[in-house]
């Protein structure tokens, strides 16, 4: 008798393999976006059917006339228009270079980053997707197969009014155990940004890994501290304020954070940290906002720093003597007129008024004063290096220069480092790769 073939498992197997498939189809049909291609062209993909207009706007895309696109025709600077086909909008690029870029979409105006790409950066106040071309300078940005350091956000007691604490990042390297003493460099963070941008965005602790364990540049402790003077820590984690990222910050240029740095944040790390509490191993870099900063740390501070970097630094947004004296009138006179008219104080205006007087008597104009007789002081012993580096479309060129000029008149010894670009993190993720090795060599 012939046996009866049941059909139920048939029936299953068939069942099951139409749901994978369609699994498979589903996951087939959905944009793959940024597709980087063997020749380092990028595909963005973005998949909207009801949308008139997509436009692609990013890091990699020029941003001044003229823009010359694949299709040989000219579009508008710092945007490239995607084509849409089945609902699915695409644009390809040439090759680029190795690095990490940012992108985003505007969807018929309206901002987003890409909903296929998990990799997203906050800069300032301002979300971006990014992706990374390996083979070149980019490999020093991400994680590698080597020994990994430890990432530490330390509250400290401030002296700074209003903040009685505030926070910082320290980085260990991978052998450091506390019997062993290191030098420190202490890295500061730009206008908008927080004691989590240089390793956020600058991709700090991926360099600092790769480059010692490649015998590239020393073992050393790294202090990212917050360098935004009326903030305590980065948005979201401030216990004083509520308030988002600004890119500017004034407050920040009233000699608050230089006042207070040796004596609370160099006291703090060589009270729990065991370091090397001499000149020779102490570095200071910033890159714009912490430019200034650094510049004026070290040169209030001739016997703390003996390397000093400044990227793309903001070197000459400071006062004269005579505008210190002036401020510091404006600010009384502000100060006396609010407390006889309270009206005068309130408002958008009124507000910004009273909080700059504020700042100017609870900051340390003096800072930024004599700074000729301070550079003077600080180069009788020369730091063993001072750097200055920015792109050559750098809108801070030109304050640069000036400051180059005064230190070759004055015959201070300086090494200048010149790139492309402009005032982005392209550049000072470069700056700080450059700078890491020519610190803390005997």
């Amino acid at each position: 008798m012939k046996k009866r073939t049941s059909l139920i498992p048939l029936l299953a197997l068939f069942l099951s393999f139409c749901i994978t498939g369609n699994v498979y189809a589903q996951k087939r049909s959905k944009p793959f976006s940024p597709e980087i291609h063997q020749d380092n062209s990028v595909t963005f993909r973005l998949k909207n059917k009801h949308a008139e207009e997509v436009v692609l706007k990013g890091s990699f895309i020029p941003k001044s006339f003229p823009v010359r696109t694949p299709a040989g025709v000219f579009g508008k600077a710092g945007q490239w228009k995607m084509t849409k086909q089945d609902g699915v909008w695409t644009y390809t690029t040439k090759p680029l270079e190795s690095e990490i870029y940012t992108y985003y979409f505007e969807v018929d105006g309206v901002r987003q980053t890409d909903p296929a790409n998990p990799d997203t950066l906050r800069d300032i106040d301002t979300y971006y997707s990014r992706f990374v071309i390996p083979g070149g300078i980019a490999d020093n940005y991400v994680v590698q197969d080597v020994p990994h350091g430890k990432v530490e956000k330390v509250w400290y007691a401030s002296s700074i009014q209003g903040l009685p604490q505030r926070r910082m990042t320290i980085y260990t390297p991978s052998d450091y155990n506390g019997d062993n003493a290191l030098p420190v460099l202490y890295l500061l963070h730009g206008s908008g940004g927080d004691e989590t941008a240089w390793i956020r965005a600058g991709k700090a602790v991926e360099i600092l890994d790769n480059l010692i364990a490649q015998g590239k540049c020393e073992p050393m402790i790294v202090v990212m501290p917050n360098g935004i003077a009326n903030r305590a820590a980065a948005p979201g984690e401030d216990p004083y304020s509520d308030e988002k990222a600004s890119p500017t910050s004034i407050e920040s240029m009233l000699g608050k954070i230089e006042r207070a740095f040796v004596p609370d944040i160099v006291t703090y790390v060589d009270t729990h940290y065991n370091t090397l509490k001499d000149k020779h191993h102490r570095a200071i870099a910033g890159l714009s906002l912490g430019g200034l900063h650094t510049l004026f740390i070290s040169a209030n501070n001739p016997d703390m720093f003996d390397y000093v970097g400044l990227f793309s630094a903001q070197t000459t947004n400071t006062l004269s003597n005579k505008k210190i004296e002036t401020a510091e009138q404006l600010a009384q006179s502000i100060e006396g007129m609010t407390s006889l008219i309270p009206f005068l104080g309130k408002g958008k205006i009124g507000e910004r008024l009273t909080e700059w007087a504020s700042g100017v008597k609870e900051g340390d104009l003096a800072i930024y004063d004599s700074l000729d007789e301070k550079l003077k002081n600080q180069f009788k012993t020369p730091p063993a290096l001072y750097y200055i580096a920015l792109g050559k479309d750098d809108f801070v060129k030109k304050i640069n220069d000036d400051f180059r000029l005064r230190l070759s008149d004055a015959g201070y010894q300086y090494t200048y480092h010149e790139t492309d670009g402009g005032h982005t993190w392209e550049n000072w993720r470069k700056y700080l790769v450059d700078f890491l090795p020519r610190i803390f060599k005997e």
